[in-house]
């Protein structure tokens, strides 16, 4: 029943890193719903440094004080993994579940990250996961029950600028628990993976404040709980969490395009010219959108495309842009890599064919077939020797412009009987020399200002595979660094971008079906694309954003792109939020029908989440009724510089007390949430959302100095601007919640960058006042009417985030910092009323103003406030920020009333 409480009564706990932060929220709380808990903690620094028992020891004193059951271990993970599952066994004969926690941050930008932190990263991460599971795997196959959760991180997910070892290992840890998953259903061992965004160590440094607030560790608790319940039956699934949001992850896969696999006519160019039909997710004749668990059905497909004309068009486009190019690929000896190498080279590129073991052969076929010096040999180990590959590149032909990452091995076998020999041999053959040698090439690539990385992953490390642990973890760890350096290098002109190849090699004949062989998945079936990948005619097809750090799958003569996608999940707004609450509402968490979200970054990811806390929150709060008083007044007008000289401005008793006509747009921020932008605009990211304009129509002059307020929203317009960003205008009326009577209204157009008009809903089309859609453009050809100057405050921002504008972006630095800002800046309605004030001194009375924002203001500026009369009482003005000579508001005016008007 719904309302039995989730106990764990005489179940054994695992969890690593539980001496602080999630680990130690996760052990109290399981030994308080009767587990006993093994509280794993090296207690050393969060980079990883020395070691004490006092973390571990001091939360088992806890659970010991209120009654529960733990014992301490200070193993370190990836050293003696297995000890911690000794611990268990010695001291309760069984483990049940193991919460893979522990973890160390070694953050530095690629260009500067050393062997040492991202193999210290992946080694406590990842290896110290392999360790705690392949320890606990045995008992629990003998139990025929247990239960594992992998903590991932929305940095593995997306990547994360300065994490490329972080995001490895975090992925890696995903690919490992979807074939954990598959490996252990029979045995009902469920295994899942978590990536929380939660308070901690990890973060505190990272995240602002007002963040942080909302990401404690406790948030995350229920969801490992349930997930691990004996009642919950729920395996191989993806979660993303965050301040009482809890959604599932999956893939979504495109249905992509089908090609005739005739080599001669499937080339880069024929791909170029149908890249759209790749990368669109939409359904098709010949495949589906799909949210797969493994692999395309590529004997399906390739049936198909042979079907297809023989002669694909080749569209208008040539591909000519790699014609003496310089391109290194390992594993080149043979199979993909050969056959990259043989493409690469019709198209005109010098080739470095790398491989330890003979790629002699196949330079003396590429000389003899496109030229002399069309390629050399290398044989230097990829992983130790890296650099000396690429130092053969630069030898040979002086430069590097592309780097195909290729060579691997297969080390298969079910993970009960996988030794660590083949865990790590794999690894290192895989993920390490990609590391190594993207590493390698990179300050080649930044002196350039230019280079491609194609790195090459697996459909094992994208969907897990039984008996592919290693190589899942391994292929998924290299999908999770790819997309992390594809940030880094955008800004210097490195693309980096994944595969997942379908091939017949000697690699993977061994595990090819009967059918597979039959229908022959050549090798030429796939590098066509890598080639188009390499392009800069793909590149210029795709705008300034280019094609970067994304993800596709290719064989057969089908290529389609893959992304995640998040289900619109459930928010717990409940303080605290018990597991029991998350299996009531599971349907919610797991719900991918109607609004779900492709989030591409982790900022997107986050903020996204937030957004959706956010608004689960105001509907939880009653704020449609906005109650002010004449204090509210008084520190209103004190935000727009009011001094105590204007006693009509800051004293309630004086006869002529009033607030701003300003203020009205007080009210209208906090309703902002009601026009629930999120659901009218694909991809919104509340950080890319900026305040274009705004229009306000006051019905009753001067306001009231004290109210009750009820305001409405409505979105009026939406549109998209070719794609890169949209707009939205919202309506809000407010009124007296007594008498019902209409005293504002507002209007706010917001620009929301990346985002597109949501599809498949009805266009917004709805009526905006006239004077809001006016282009009051400052006249040119004659000096002002009036001009003043008003220098704002230092502290002026924190002063008028008091009237209800708690944005930390004008009051923390960090937070500025973080959207590229020196400091914080002034709000662009607190700029909005310190220019509204000088004009109602000097023309008098309005009820109408309009203004757009065009730059920001920092506390301490000076403004000049320019206004040019016009007929029919309207006042034209703009503001300057003189410190920095820029305008801050133009295309304004402000429409004078009554017959205080001063025209």
């Amino acid at each position: 029943m719904v309302s039995e409480k989730l106990l764990f009564k005489d179940k054994v706990v695992i969890i690593t890193g539980s001496g602080g932060g999630l680990g130690k929220a996760y052990a109290l709380e399981y030994a308080k719903r009767g587990a006993k808990v093994i509280v794993n903690d090296l207690g050393g620094t969060l980079g990883g440094g020395g070691s004490s028992s006092r973390a571990a020891d001091v939360v088992v004193e806890e659970i010991k004080k209120n009654g529960g059951i733990a014992v301490a271990n200070y193993d370190s993970v990836n050293v003696h993994g297995d000890k911690i599952v000794q611990a268990a066994i010695d001291n309760f004969g069984r483990v049940d579940i193991l919460v893979n926690n522990a973890g160390i941050l070694r953050d530095v930008s690629f260009a500067k990250m050393t062997e040492n932190e991202f193999n210290a990263v992946v080694d406590v991460h990842l290896n110290g996961a392999y360790k705690l599971c392949k320890a606990a795997w045995p008992y629990m196959l003998d139990q025929k029950f247990g239960k594992i959760i992998n903590t991932a991180s929305p940095a593995g997910l997306y990547g994360n600028y300065g994490q490329a070892n972080y995001s490895a290992a975090k992925l890696g840890l995903v690919g490992m628990a979807e074939t954990l998953a598959k490996e252990g259903f029979r045995h009902n061992i469920q295994v899942n993976a978590i990536a929380p965004l939660a308070r901690s160590r990890m973060t505190e440094n990272v995240l602002p404040p007002h963040i942080l607030k909302q990401l404690g560790p406790e948030k995350i608790v229920p969801l490992v709980l349930y997930l691990t319940h004996e009642s919950t039956n729920v395996t191989n699934s993806i979660f993303e969490l965050a301040g009482g949001f809890y959604g599932q992850l999956r893939w979504e896969r495109s249905s992509g395009q089908i090609f005739n696999p005739n080599p001669k006519f499937f080339t880069p160019e024929a791909i170029l010219n149908k890249w759209k039909a790749v990368t669109d997710f939409k359904d098709k004749s010949f495949n589906e959108v799909q949210h797969p668990i493994q692999l395309s059905d590529y004997n399906d497909l390739i049936v198909k495309a042979k079907k297809l004309p023989v002669e694909n068009d080749q569209g208008k486009k040539k591909i000519q842009s790699l014609r003496n190019k310089v391109v290194v690929i390992t594993g080149a000896g043979g199979g993909l890599g050969r056959s990259h190498a043989q493409w690469f080279a019709r198209y005109g590129a010098k080739l470095v064919i790398n491989d330890i073991r003979n790629p002699t052969d196949v330079v003396a076929e590429l000389n003899e077939m496109f030229g002399a010096g069309t390629a050399v040999a290398d044989t230097h180990d990829i992983v130790s020797q890296a650099f000396q590959v690429i130092e053969t590149a630069l030898k040979s032909f002086g430069r590097v412009d592309v780097l195909v990452n290729n060579a691997g091995i297969l080390r298969d076998r079910s993970f009960k009987k996988m030794t660590d020999q083949e865990w790590f041999d794999v690894l290192k053959v895989h993920l390490t020399a990609t590391f190594a040698m993207s590493k390698a090439a990179w300050p080649v690539f930044v002196k350039q200002k230019s280079g491609y990385i194609i790195n090459t992953t697996s459909t094992s490390g994208i969907y897990g595979n039984f008996g592919q642990a290693n190589y899942a973890a391994a292929k998924a760890a290299i999908l999770g660094f790819s997309k992390t350096i594809a940030l880094e290098g955008f800004k210097r002109g490195i693309r980096v971008n994944v595969i997942a190849p379908h091939a017949e090699t000697a690699m993977t004949k061994t595990i090819f079906t009967q059918r597979e062989l039959i229908n022959h998945f050549d090798a030429s079936q796939v590098s066509p694309f890598v080639v188009l990948l390499a392009s800069g005619e793909l590149q210029t097809l795709c705008g300034a954003k280019g094609v970067n750090g994304q993800l596709f799958e290719v064989g057969g003569g089908w290529c389609g792109q893959t992304r995640w996608q998040r289900s619109k999940g459930f928010v717990a707004v409940d303080d605290p939020v018990e597991p029991e609450l998350l299996r009531a509402n599971w349907s919610e968490v797991t719900n991918f029908k109607g609004d779900t979200f492709n989030p591409s970054s982790t900022e997107d990811s986050s903020m996204a989440i937030l957004q959706s806390v956010q608004n689960a929150q105001m509907g939880t709060k009653s704020k449609d009724i906005f109650k002010y008083t004449s204090k509210d007044c008084i520190l209103y007008n004190l935000g727009l510089g009011a001094s105590s000289k204007e006693l009509k401005y800051v004293y309630e008793n004086d006869p002529n007390f009033q607030v701003l006509p300003s203020f009205v747009v007080i009210p209208f921020m906090s309703n902002i949430s009601p026009l629930k932008m999120d659901r009218l605009v694909d991809n919104f990211n509340y950080s890319m959302l900026l305040h274009g304009e705004q229009y306000f129509k006051l019905y009753e002059c001067p306001l009231p100095t004290q109210g009750s307020l009820k305001t409405i929203a409505e979105p009026l317009q939406v549109s998209d601007k070719g794609g890169k960003a949209a707009v939205i205008i919202g309506g809000f009326k407010t009124y007296d919640s007594k008498t019902n009577k209409l005293l504002a209204y507002n209007e706010g157009t917001f620009f929301i960058r990346g985002a597109r008009e949501a599809k498949n809903r009805k266009p917004i089309k709805g009526e905006r006042a006239k004077f809001a859609t006016k282009v009051f453009k400052a006249p040119a050809n004659r000096p002002p009417d009036f001009e003043t100057e008003v220098k704002t405050d230092e502290d002026q921002a924190a002063l008028y985030r008091l009237s209800g504008d708690y944005n930390p972006l004008h009051i923390d630095p960090k937070v500025a910092k973080s959207v590229k800002f020196p400091r914080p800046i002034l709000h662009g309605l607190c700029t909005l009323g310190v220019s509204a004030k000088a004009l109602l001194e000097h023309f008098g009375a309005y009820d109408e103003l309009k203004v757009r924002f065009t730059n920001v203001v920092f506390p301490g500026d000076k403004l000049k406030i320019r206004a040019w009369k016009e007929d029919n009482g309207t006042v034209i003005f703009q503001t300057v920020d003189v410190n920095r000579n820029v305008t801050v508001l133009d295309f304004a005016a402000v429409k004078l009333v009554g017959s205080g008007a001063r025209l």
